[in-house]
C-alpha cells in the first residue's frame, strides 16, 4: 500500500494549487478622461424669429374723386415729403373755380357799392348785410374749390420708399381710396417672446440680428419698445428691435432671427450635457474622481444651452468630473486618469 502514497500526495498538491489560481480578483481599473470644474461667465440667450419691416407703413389715399392722369413713382422709389406722387383729372374743378371766382368778383363789387349807399342812406342796413353775406359766401366757395383742386395733386406726406402702387394711369379712384403705400422711418424687427423671457428684457438692451438672405451676417440692434400686453392664446409679447445698421439689399419682409441676452451669470459651473447621466436612484448624477476611484455624485441641473448644462448644486470648483469612459463605471470603481480636458 505504501507505493501509492506519492501519487496521492501529488493529487493533493494539484488540488491545493488549483484552489489558489481560482481565487476572486478585485475590480479592474477603467481608463477615463476628466475635466476640472471651474466657474465661467454664462450668458443666457433666447432666439426669436420675425420679419423685417418698416417702422411705419403709410397708406397715401386720394382725398378727391377723379381719374388718374399721372402716376410718377414706382415700387422701390425713394420719395421726400411733399413730392408729387400722382395727379387726378382736374378739368371740372378748374371750370367750377373759374365760375366761383367770377361770382366772387361780382359779389365783391356789390358789397363795396352797398357800403357807400348805406352811408348815404340810399339802402337799408339789411340790404347792406345781405350784400356782405353774398360776398362772404362767394369767398368761401372759392376757398373750398381751391382746396379740392389741391387734392388732385397727391403728394408724399413723409419721407419714405414706395412699397406698393394701388392704381394705374386711367384708374378711377374714389375719395379715401388708397393710391400708394410708403415705408417710412427706420427698419425694425418685431419678434414674439415668451412671457417667461420677456420679464428679463428692458428697453435699450442690445441684441444681435441675423438675416438669412444676407449671408447670415450679424447686425447690431437694440430693443426700442416692449408691447404692453401678451397674446392671450400664445402667451407671447411682441418686442420691437431697431436695426442700427441697414446693409444694402435688406428689404421689408425678409425673415430674420434675433438673439436676445436674457441674463448673465458670472460664476456658472458648466459641464457638457453628455456628462450628466440619469438613473433610477438619482435623476441626474455625474462621476467624480476622488483619489483613484470614481464616485457617484448627485447634481441638480438648471439651464441647458448650447450643449452645456448648468450645475446649480452638487459640485464645487476644482472637482474632477469624468467626461470619457463614464459608461463603464460604477460607484467605487478604480480608475486610471489618462488625461484632462
Amino acid at each position: 500500500m505504501g507505493r501509492f502514497w506519492p501519487v496521492l500526495g501529488l493529487v493533493g498538491l494539484v488540488a491545493c494549487g488549483g484552489g489558489r489560481e481560482g481565487a476572486p480578483k478585485g475590480p479592474q481599473a477603467v481608463r477615463v478622461k476628466v475635466t476640472a470644474v471651474k466657474p465661467e461667465v454664462l450668458e443666457v440667450r433666447a432666439t426669436a424669429v420675425g420679419t423685417v419691416e418698416p417702422e411705419h407703413r403709410v397708406l397715401v389715399a386720394a382725398q378727391e374723386e377723379g381719374v388718374v392722369t399721372e402716376l410718377l413713382v414706382r415700387e422701390g422709389d425713394r420719395v421726400t415729403k411733399g413730392q408729387l406722387l400722382a395727379r387726378l383729372d382736374d378739368r371740372e374743378l378748374l371750370a367750377q373755380l373759374e365760375e366761383a371766382e367770377a361770382r366772387l368778383s361780382e359779389a365783391s363789387g356789390q358789397w363795396q357799392r352797398a357800403q357807400s349807399l348805406v352811408k348815404e342812406g340810399l339802402i337799408t342796413a339789411a340790404e347792406a348785410d345781405a350784400a356782405r353775406a353774398s360776398f362772404q359766401v362767394a369767398q368761401a366757395r372759392v376757398s373750398a374749390l381751391r382746396t379740392r383742386l389741391s387734392f388732385t395733386r397727391i403728394t408724399a406726406p413723409v419721407d419714405g420708399v414706395v412699397t406698393a402702387r394701388h392704381v394705374e394711369i386711367g384708374s378711377l379712384v374714389a375719395s379715401r381710396s388708397p393710391v400708394v403705400e410708403l415705408a417710412a422711418g427706420r427698419m425694425v424687427l418685431r419678434v414674439p417672446v415668451s412671457e417667461l423671457d420677456v420679464v428679463k428684457l428692458k428697453v435699450g438692451d442690445r441684441a444681435s440680428v441675423v438675416v438669412d438672405a444676407l449671408a447670415a451676417t450679424p447686425l447690431s440692434a437694440r430693443i426700442e419698445r416692449i408691447f404692453p400686453a401678451a397674446d392671450p392664446a400664445s402667451r407671447q409679447v411682441t418686442v420691437e428691435l431697431v436695426l442700427e445698421e441697414v446693409p444694402a439689399g435688406l428689404r421689408p419682409g425678409f425673415l430674420a432671427r434675433a438673439e436676445l441676452l436674457l441674463e448673465r451669470i458670472p460664476n456658472a459651473l458648466l459641464l457638457p450635457e453628455t456628462v450628466v447621466m440619469r438613473g433610477s436612484e438619482f435623476p441626474s448624477f455625474v462621476y467624480v474622481v476622488e483619489g483613484d476611484v470614481a464616485r457617484v455624485r448627485p447634481v441638480q441641473v438648471g439651464l441647458r444651452q448650447g450643449g452645456k448644462a448648468l450645475v446649480s448644486s452638487g459640485l464645487a470648483p476644482g472637482e474632477r468630473v469624468v467626461v470619457e469612459g463614464a459608461s463603464l463605471l460604477r460607484d467605487g470603481q478604480p480608475v486610471i486618469v489618462e488625461g484632462e480636458l
